[in-house]
């Protein structure tokens, strides 16, 4: 069976289901790649996933197209001690790629936004990498803004001079 690329062909947005994680994973190991965006502060992997599913599962969404997830949003709802605001984070958006650019993404994003509102948010934020200026503008477009820099630093420990020494010790 052949995935429609018709961006008018009927789109199904739902709540993840266990039998989407391995499709999810699949799909983000394909979009959040290192060489893509080497400076993602947070890694993409398994656990990303089924922690989000497992903790928040209202908040993690699927688009799917013939019968095939196409897309997902996952998200957290936040409480800050000492705050009466109540925050929904949309931490992961992925689309297939072929599909870029045809709403997808626009869909998962309006229906997370308005799961966040049903179950109390005050405030949606959303992060992503200073260098991709598309992201930045697709999220201008849903109406996000007070943007705030931030700088996050890595550092390759396999260049610290014990590097291996330490690792060995570490296996054992």
């Amino acid at each position: 069976m052949t995935m429609s690329t018709d961006p008018a062909a009927a789109l199904h947005i739902r709540e993840m289901e266990l039998e989407d994680l391995s499709t999810v994973y699949a799909l983000g190991e394909r979009v959040f790649t290192a060489d893509k965006w080497p400076s993602l502060y947070r890694t993409w992997d398994e656990y990303e996933a089924v922690g989000l599913f497992s903790s928040d599962g209202e908040y993690c969404l699927v688009a799917e197209r013939d019968d095939r997830v196409v897309g997902f949003a996952l998200g957290t709802l936040i409480n800050k001690r000492k705050s009466a605001w109540t925050y929904g984070y949309l931490m992961w958006l992925a689309v297939e790629p072929d599909l870029k650019r045809s709403g997808i993404a626009s869909q998962l994003v309006d229906a997370l936004t308005e799961t966040f509102i049903r179950t109390g948010a005050r405030m949606m934020i959303v992060d992503t990498d200073a260098a991709n200026a598309a992201a930045i503008a697709f999220f201008h477009r849903h109406g996000f803004g007070n943007e705030d820099k931030h700088v996050y630093l890595s550092k390759n420990l396999t260049s610290h001079p014990d590097y291996q020494r330490l690792r060995d010790e570490g296996l054992d």
